[in-house]
């Protein structure tokens, strides 16, 4: 009887364990369903955080059914990691604010804590801290840890019994988000990617084009220049060995990568390289060839516009139409840069500046043909590579008729102003502004001036429903004022620059008030003292020089140039137009307190000097010019001739050749050239003429006029033997000084002698 008793008892409690285990089983299979379709969810919703969603991940991990999800919700997952962080501009939390939203009084008076959001509209949980890169990049690397230990069966996360895993291994494509996202981080390091390309290697994960044009375009944003090599040789082998393809946006990202490092050699390898595969694919060799593609083209095109070379350049956009690719506003945006600025180096060198304007009217009427509309960037460079007056446009050696091409020129001119008047109607830009001002100045019309600097500064004013985008820029309010310097109203341009940029002093705080700006660039100054020169005010140009110098802004050549100018007595009523005459020159206590200031900035720099054999190419890595040249040395030493101030000319002179040794400018001669080869030349060529250090003929005249202004016979003989040894030419002017140097010198001879 009581064995059994005892069998019942068993059976009842073996019958009862079996009722709950099953009942526990159905309990977990709902709740696996139910938070997979959750996560499912989640991802599927374009409006959902990555709070969200990763709030939902952590609960499967803590429930231990992670293995439980499918091979589509992983890769989703992956995506997530990809997504865009919010601005951290739109999280406004402070510790007041949330201690206020998260604490409410209950019905004894007592704080008590709210249940915490978990996700805001600026992306950001309850602590307030916001979705970032790095959060980013510590996911992914979490994730595929996961899927990695879900796949494994020796560590797996049983969700029943221990003995449950998935089946869906990590894949190339995984691997290559991963990649993705850890690039994307600034804060990241090139031992990661190392270390995860390891990684992917060691568990027999195969590469595709895909990883390594990641890897490169990774290395491209970490400057990792060493392992960004070793990833194009890895990738060349491959290709070599037909493994892994090179498709046109691992060239593409190799020309850009070696362009940002300056390796110019490996950049023309590249592009020869693409350009070899591309025609090879367009003669049916789609085997070994590469398929061509505008963007690969934009950017050959764009790396020959980058450094100047305009034959290749148009040869490369030719070659895209022969490709038979379509081309965009990118294409040609680089090619009217470069326009531009060939025009500028032709007219600054006083060459004749067709080839340029010619140019830009045939890449203008193919963009035309093709049906591209300009953006506000083409049009700006359009206008100012053709528009604008130019003595040198015209070439009477062309065959085509000089009245027809200047009333072409004038038509595309209009229609390109009008155009950037409707591009201004419907956007905000202040470079638009800029080149409307700048069309103004061409005509020198003052109203037109005007009314479009009112209608900035009533833009400006209008921001509460427009996007926040300053129009009152260095960039407008320099274009600003030198259209008023061009007009002849530099007043109004002086009253402009106290009242945006600087403050009036005592004497003129009578200048309208307006938004000021808070930083000034090179530009305005240059300007403001262009306008104070042209008004004989050379003191207040001494004062800003000395300001700019204290603000970290080293006076550039043509802000020498603009303080040496002479007064505009056309402008200048109230004065006698008899004190300005030809010989018009600068007080000596002025010029030598301006090249005081110059002397002193550049002593840094001299003091390391590269020497003579230096090349132009370190200083243009720097994006460094000359700032004493000839012509300035040559005005402030003829100043000194007219003061008799033979000290102050000799120190000039000998900071002309100073600034010569920095830069590695040396004369160019027939014995230099017969001696290195013709390297000589090379380097003397690199700068305009306008930026040339090395003394010239105007140079050497002036030191002759200073000595005869002396009656020193011996430095007259100095500069002559030293002019012609260095292979300078004397021209009209030089002889006529030397003779009348002579001549005082003779003259003092003859009174000395007198005098005995």
């Amino acid at each position: 009887m009581r064995l059994a008793q005892e069998t019942h008892r068993q059976a009842l409690r073996l019958h009862t364990s079996a009722v709950v285990l099953n009942t526990q089983q159905e309990l977990r299979d709902a709740e696996i369903t139910q938070a997979i379709a959750q996560l499912s969810a989640l991802l599927d919703n374009s409006a959902a955080s990555a709070v969200e969603i990763w709030a939902k991940y952590d609960y499967l991990k803590i429930r231990r059914i992670v293995a439980f999800i499918p091979f589509e919700m992983w890769a989703g997952l992956f995506k997530a990691c990809q997504q865009r962080p919010a601005d951290p501009k739109r999280a406004s939390w402070s510790p007041k604010e949330r201690s206020k939203s998260t604490a409410a009084k209950d019905g004894t008076g007592r704080r008590r804590s709210k249940k915490p959001e978990t996700d805001s509209e600026d992306g950001s949980d309850s602590l307030g801290r916001s979705w970032t890169r790095t959060m980013a990049k510590r996911r992914a690397l979490m994730v595929l840890g996961d899927m990695w230990r879900c796949f494994s069966p020796d560590s797996a996360q049983g969700a029943v019994g221990g003995d449950s895993y998935t089946v869906w291994r990590p894949s190339t494509f995984h691997y290559n988000v991963v990649f993705d996202v850890i690039c994307r981080d600034t804060s990241s390091s090139v031992d990661e990617l190392l270390w995860l390309h390891r990684d992917m290697r060691l568990h027999s994960v195969q590469e595709d084009a895909v990883t390594f044009n990641t890897l490169l375009n990774g290395c491209r944003r970490l400057g990792a220049w060493g392992f960004f090599r070793e990833i194009e040789e890895q990738i060349s082998r491959r290709d070599e060995w037909g493994i892994t393809r090179m498709d046109a946006t691992t060239w593409g990202t190799l020309i850009q990568g070696y362009m940002q490092c300056q390796d110019w050699e490996s950049v023309d390898r590249c592009v020869a390289q693409a350009t070899k595969a591309c025609r090879l694919w367009s003669q049916g060799g789609a085997t070994r060839g590469v398929r061509p593609t505008t963007e690969l083209w934009s950017i050959i095109v764009n790396i020959y516009a980058t450094r100047d070379m305009i034959p290749q350049m148009l040869a490369s956009r030719s070659v895209m139409g022969g490709l038979g690719l379509s081309m965009n506003v990118y294409t040609f945006g680089p090619v009217f840069a470069a326009l531009h600025r060939l025009r500028k180096r032709l007219v600054r060198g006083r060459r004749d500046a067709w080839p340029a304007i010619s140019h830009a009217l045939s890449e203008f009427d193919a963009m035309r043909k093709a049906g591209i509309s300009p953006n506000a960037s083409i049009l700006t460079n359009m206008i100012l590579t053709v528009g604008l007056n130019n003595p040198y446009a015209l070439d009477a050696t062309r065959s085509d008729n000089e009245s027809s091409v200047h009333a072409k020129i004038l038509s595309i001119g209009g229609s390109v102003a009008q155009e950037l008047e409707q591009i201004l109607s419907r956007a905000r830009d202040p470079n638009i502004y800029a080149t409307l001002l700048n069309i103004a100045a061409r005509t020198a019309n003052h109203g037109e001036v005007q009314e479009i600097w009112q209608t900035l500064l009533a833009e400006s004013a209008q921001t509460h429903h427009m996007p926040p985008q300053q129009l009152l820029t260095c960039l407008t309010l320099s274009a600003y004022m030198n259209a008023l310097n061009a007009c002849k109203m530099y007043d109004s341009a002086i009253a402009a620059f106290y009242a945006h940029a600087m403050p009036a002093p005592s004497e003129e705080s009578g200048a309208p008030g307006g938004p000021r700006l808070q930083a000034l660039d090179r530009s305005v100054y240059e300007a403001a003292l262009m306008a104070f020169a042209r008004t004989d005010r050379h003191r207040m140009c001494v004062s800003l020089i000395r300001t700019m110098i204290s603000k970290g802004i080293q006076p550039s050549v043509l802000a020498l140039r603009y303080t040496l100018l002479p007064p505009d007595h056309t402008v200048l009523a109230k004065r006698p137009s008899s004190t300005y005459t030809r010989r018009w020159s600068l007080p000596l206590a002025i010029a030598r307190s301006v090249w005081s200031l110059i002397v002193e900035a550049r002593r840094s720099a001299w003091m390391h000097s590269p020497g003579p054999s230096s090349v132009y190419a370190d200083a243009s890595v720097q994006q460094e010019q000359p700032v004493i040249v000839n012509d300035i040395a040559a005005q402030l030493i003829r100043i000194a001739a007219y003061a008799r101030n033979v000290e102050f000319g000799e120190e000039v002179f000998e900071a002309l050749n100073a600034e010569a040794a920095y830069f590695g400018q040396v004369r160019r001669d027939s014995h230099a050239s017969e001696v290195d080869g013709g390297d000589t030349a090379t380097r003397s060529s690199q700068f305009p003429e306008d930026l040339q250090c090395f003394p010239n003929v105007r140079t050497y005249t002036s030191m002759i006029t200073l000595y005869g202004n002396d009656a020193n016979l011996a430095g007259v003989g100095k500069m002559w033997e030293s002019m012609l040894s260095n292979g300078v030419e004397p021209n009209l002017h030089t002889y006529t000084s030397l003779i009348v140097a002579l001549h005082k010198v003779a003259l003092r001879r003859r009174w000395r002698g007198a005098q005995l």
